[in-house]
């Protein structure tokens, strides 16, 4: 169980090396719940019911404008939109990673039962594109543009995944894909968000891909205060995940 911040980055390069060096380690932190690695949209709500994906979306979509001090996305991204309203709170078929592993360490410790997951995402592309079984796709050698719509019957297994959110999953491939988005509020390049989309599979993350490319680090819940002194230092709090007004009230008002 890891109890401070150079424990953590020493446990972080020994999975790094483990996994044979991969392109890009993806983090997100979170408590340490039965819902791990499941997007809200497939989150059972208090009365057992589940969200409408579709309803969420048009109406997210329809009267977001209105809502909002920023420009949102023209109607027919529809990636943008997913994005932004996953960024927002609306539950969708998202789920939040981030490429600095320190802001992961730090949204994990805001938790009773914090924990960091760690996802080799190239390695979660290649499986999803190898349970394609003989259908043709677009060559993966970077994150697929999830705009992007090949033709000729080829998939792109990034938009492929966004189409199925608007479509009633009439789209999609089976495993979640990940995905760099377009940065369309300012909170996300700050926070160095990217994301993974689920599929037609619904479970857990951790319960369709191996360990050699997820796996979860522990973090000692009484160092929770020592963790977050020791990222302070290193320049990580609140106003760096959130940097305006909301963070730096919640910042002040932590450190004084």
């Amino acid at each position: 169980m890891i109890s401070t911040v150079t424990g953590y980055v020493i446990r972080i390069r020994q999975i790094f090396k483990s996994w044979e060096s991969p392109n890009y380690l993806w983090f997100r932190g979170e408590p340490d719940v039965e819902s791990k690695l499941i997007p809200k949209l497939y989150r059972k709500n208090a009365d057992g019911s589940f969200h409408n994906e579709n309803k969420l979306l048009q109406m997210f979509r329809m009267r977001a404008a209105n809502y909002s001090q920023l420009s949102v996305p023209d109607r027919k991204y529809t990636d943008q939109w997913l994005f932004l309203a996953q960024h927002v709170g609306l539950p969708t078929r998202l789920l939040d990673w981030t490429e600095n592993a320190l802001i992961a360490l730090h949204f994990a410790i805001q938790n009773e039962n914090p924990i960091v997951w760690l996802l080799d995402p190239m390695g979660l592309n290649q499986l999803s594109i190898s349970n394609l079984e003989g259908r043709e796709f677009e060559p993966i050698e970077e994150f697929p543009l999830t705009w992007f719509r090949p033709g000729g019957g080829i998939i792109n297994i990034g938009h492929e995944n966004i189409r199925g959110a608007w479509e009633n999953d009439k789209k999609g491939v089976n495993f979640p894909v990940a995905v760099h988005p377009t940065y369309v509020h300012p909170r996300m390049s700050a926070q160095r968000s990217v994301f993974t989309v689920h599929g037609l599979d619904k479970r857990s993350i951790a319960d369709q891909v191996p360990q050699n490319i997820l796996t979860r680090l522990e973090i000692n819940p009484s160092a929770r205060t020592n963790i977050a002194k020791e990222l302070r230092m290193l320049g990580v709090e609140e106003s760096t995940a959130f940097p305006d007004l909301d963070g730096l009230s919640k910042e002040l008002s932590e450190r004084y």
